[in-house]
């Protein structure tokens, strides 16, 4: 029986493993895809309000049809109303309002603090350890991005403006780290993430339509940009979120939280292909530091460093 226990928890951690890197190539796809129709003349607004609405529709109606839909407890709708909040409307407003203010190899470093950040406030609010490894592992991780990040000409563009915002996408993304951690112990995480997606459309509607509606004469609705539009929304939005969920569920949100920095690899990746970046040997470089240091940080050779 021990055996067994010991071969379903690996199995189960496998599977945790598989969906967050299925998911961390979803969301690095979705920056080639959003550079489309930002492109495009796309508003930020209306992108992400088209992604949350075809997301929310294809999710309810499947799930609903299939019976898997659980209903939210009366005394948890304040944490998904707050999970929702948090992620997808704070943080998109802060990452993508940053981007406009700060060169982006600057804004990938910033955000690359995450799992650090998440790592000490899931310490203090839920009391889970933190171990050498992690830490390091995060550090070297960090330290790769950075060398990812890096201009040509050696420099990062950035300002005090755009620092703010992107101070606002790492706020909102350790709070929605903390209820998430919270909701994935009685929730399923296709249940999280229709819901998620659901409550986030009324807060995008009112600045799509004072921001964004003197636009939309101008936008070309080809196939193209429909395609984009709708992976952004099944792919990421959906899928993504509830990979992301369902990791979280197996592996805790700390563990879960450093695979993030593997985004820009694939965005690199994807984007390098078709012409949208330039590979160097210094990128390179980076690529090996980060998937060094997110393979350290799932390592537990040593004691916890501290408990609380």
């Amino acid at each position: 029986m021990i055996f067994a226990a010991m071969k379903k928890s690996s199995t189960s951690k496998l599977s945790g493993y598989i969906a967050i890197l299925v998911s961390m190539l979803f969301w690095g796809l979705s920056f080639v895809w959003s550079k489309h129709l930002l492109t495009n003349n796309f508003p930020v607004f209306t992108i992400v309000t088209i992604r949350l609405v075809i997301a929310s529709f294809v999710f309810v109606s499947f799930f609903k049809w299939r019976n898997l839909l659980e209903s939210i407890q009366r005394k948890d709708l304040k944490d998904f109303i707050l999970l929702s909040f948090f992620e997808p409307f704070l943080y998109f407003i802060g990452e993508n309002f940053g981007l406009k203010f700060v060169d982006a190899s600057f804004a990938a470093v910033i955000i690359a603090l995450i799992p650090i950040l998440i790592s000490i406030t899931m310490f203090f609010a839920e009391k889970n350890p933190i171990s050498w490894e992690f830490i390091i592992g995060a550090a070297i991780s960090l330290i790769g991005v950075s060398l990812l990040s890096i201009n040509p000409d050696g420099t990062m563009d950035f300002s005090l403006k755009g620092v703010l915002f992107l101070c606002i996408a790492l706020g909102s993304a350790v709070g929605y780290s903390v209820l998430l951690s919270r909701l994935v112990k009685k929730y399923r995480p296709l249940t999280i993430t229709t819901y998620q997606n659901f409550i986030a459309i009324p807060f995008y509607i009112p600045f799509m339509f004072i921001f964004d509606i003197k636009i939309w004469p101008s936008l070309i609705w080809d196939f193209q940009n429909i395609f984009c539009l709708v992976c952004l929304a099944i792919l990421c939005s959906a899928g993504a979120y509830m990979l992301y969920s369902y990791s979280v569920k197996k592996l805790t949100v700390t563990k879960v939280s450093v695979f993030t920095n593997l985004i820009p690899i694939v965005t690199l990746i994807v984007a390098s292909a078709i012409g949208q970046e330039t590979f160097s040997k210094v990128k390179f470089l980076g690529i090996i530091i980060v998937i060094a240091g997110v393979i350290l940080s799932q390592l537990k050779l040593r004691k916890n460093i501290v408990r609380k």
